[in-house]
């Protein structure tokens, strides 16, 4: 009888049980830490990390050159890292003709290397720098700026690459020390036993933010495996364990994320 009870636990229940205890875990972390601490922890930082990505993406350009009449004119600055760059790229005869003539936008679109328009920089790359060149030439388009040399435009690409780094990590340390700085005196607060009232009411809010992490984490897992599933995989046997379970099979089929998608479940029963 036992034996009957796990086997049947086993392959009809078992993701309601995960389900279930998932939910329960996650919701008591989420009671005991506080929605505070929550998003204030690894949450904030990781939209720190991000909108330091950005803000110095969008802050190297700025610093390090300068768009005149006559072309781009590269800061101090930048001169300080693709000086050496630029003197460490090649300079023979063929590769000085590639690599310091100027980057020319022809009337069709393409980029040339010389005023005359009459080399592509894809096939002067291809030319110039044998078996590679034509894999190269795709990457070298993409870093080369009308206006300016191909030696220049690789060297500041290598430049604002270094730059962006530097100025991320910069921003990630000093908005994390703001940010547990700002932790400390929210935590304090809540600690307080005058704000005993506002204490709940954060672990209610850190219960539902950690109810709705389970729910986006296991709705998301169950939204890539159904994205494979064609009716008789590996994917449509992990579909089969989710939706094995009363529980399980009204949650992972009532999948917000595959009603976006356009995917009903079972996907052998939809096709």
């Amino acid at each position: 009888m036992l034996q009957f009870l796990i086997f049947y636990v086993y392959n009809e229940c078992m993701m309601d049980f995960i389900i279930i205890g998932g939910l329960i875990l996650f919701a008591l972390f989420g009671l005991l830490k506080g929605g505070a601490k929550i998003l204030l922890g690894i949450f904030t930082l990781v939209l720190i990390m991000i909108a330091s990505a950005f803000i110095s993406s969008a802050l190297c350009p700025v610093l390090l050159q300068r768009k005149t009449a006559d072309g781009i004119e590269y800061t101090g600055m930048a001169h300080v890292i693709m000086d050496p760059i630029g003197n460490a790229l090649p300079s023979g005869d063929g590769f000085s003709s590639m690599l310091d003539a100027k980057i020319v936008l022809g009337p069709d679109e393409v980029l040339y290397v010389g005023e005359e328009c009459d080399v592509t920089l894809k096939d002067a790359i291809s030319k110039n720098i044998p078996v590679v060149g034509q894999y190269i030439a795709s990457f070298a388009e993409k870093m080369a700026s009308p206006g300016t040399s191909l030696r220049n435009s690789i060297s500041y690409t290598v430049a604002r690459f270094l730059y962006e780094i530097v100025i991320w990590v910069v921003l990630v340390i000093v908005l994390a020390i703001v940010r547990n700085i700002l932790r400390k005196k929210i935590f304090r607060w809540l600690d307080d036993k005058k704000h005993a009232t506002m204490s709940k009411v954060d672990r209610v809010i850190g219960l539902v933010i950690n109810v709705l992490i389970f729910l986006v984490i296991i709705w998301g897992i169950g939204a890539l495996v159904a994205r494979f599933d064609d009716g008789s995989n590996w994917a449509n046997s992990i579909d089969a364990f989710f939706l094995n379970g009363p529980i399980s099979k009204a949650f992972m089929s009532g999948n917000p994320f595959l009603k976006m998608m356009h995917i009903t479940l079972p996907v052998g029963e939809s096709m």
